[in-house]
């Protein structure tokens, strides 16, 4: 963040969890916050110099950022502590855009960014930064069913039970998935004790799942 004659960073390190662009917006503004990089403005609101966003027109992640000023506007007051606070180092001394490095793929490709400064040298008016890939915000677009019983012959591997998407989900929201009609799959021959279910994600990662509570409807009938 800019402030007196240099930058200060702010490094942030997202909790796990599913974030929407709205989140990561709010969860950035919070850190800056606690950093003291933000004004309030005359209405008490917090001003702050940073957001993403969604691009529905390029389908792609979409980073604003705005120049921080030199001096106070009219009404408005610094932060009572942390960078911006009056025993802080202050606004910067020439007007400044904030700049957003970004250390870690991991996070770049969940809004399409590439691992690096946006922008990549100081800028004293508005910035705006669209990703260069297509975002995956949301990491698993579909679940797949795994049972050991079952001898799927159309699937590869052939334990395939039934795949789903999350369809218009949102996070936090229970997912719900009901067949049209009934698949029946083969099972192998032998003597089972067990039945052993595996969800896992597009690429075989197994999902992490916190609601303990799950409900598996599953029916059998003898081989024709």
């Amino acid at each position: 963040m800019p402030t007196g004659s240099t930058t200060s960073t702010v490094v942030i390190t997202f909790d796990d969890g599913l974030y929407s662009y709205a989140d990561m917006t709010r969860f950035i503004q919070r850190k800056l916050e606690q950093a003291g990089a933000y004004l309030i403005d005359s209405d008490g609101n917090y001003r702050h110099y940073f957001q993403i966003s969604e691009n529905a027109v390029y389908y792609s992640a979409q980073v604003d950022l705005s120049p921080v000023p030199t001096t106070l506007p009219s009404g408005w007051t610094r932060p009572s502590t942390g960078l911006y606070s009056a025993g802080g180092s202050g606004l910067p001394t020439t007007t400044r855009v904030p700049i957003l490095s970004i250390t870690n793929s991991a996070f770049g490709s969940l809004i399409g960014f590439a691992v690096g400064s946006f922008p990549s040298s100081a800028q004293t008016s508005a910035q705006t930064f669209l990703g260069t890939t297509a975002p995956t915000i949301s990491p698993v677009s579909s679940f797949i069913v795994r049972c050991n019983l079952v001898d799927n012959p159309y699937a590869v591997p052939a334990d395939i039970l039934t795949m789903f998407d999350t369809k218009s989900t949102q996070a936090g929201q229970l997912i719900s998935f009901t067949p049209n009609e009934y698949s029946w799959i083969p099972i192998k021959d032998g003597s089972y004790a067990s039945i052993r279910l595996t969800i896992v994600d597009q690429y075989e990662r197994p999902v992490k799942i916190r609601d303990p509570n799950i409900s598996i409807v599953l029916a059998f009938r003898p081989r024709r």
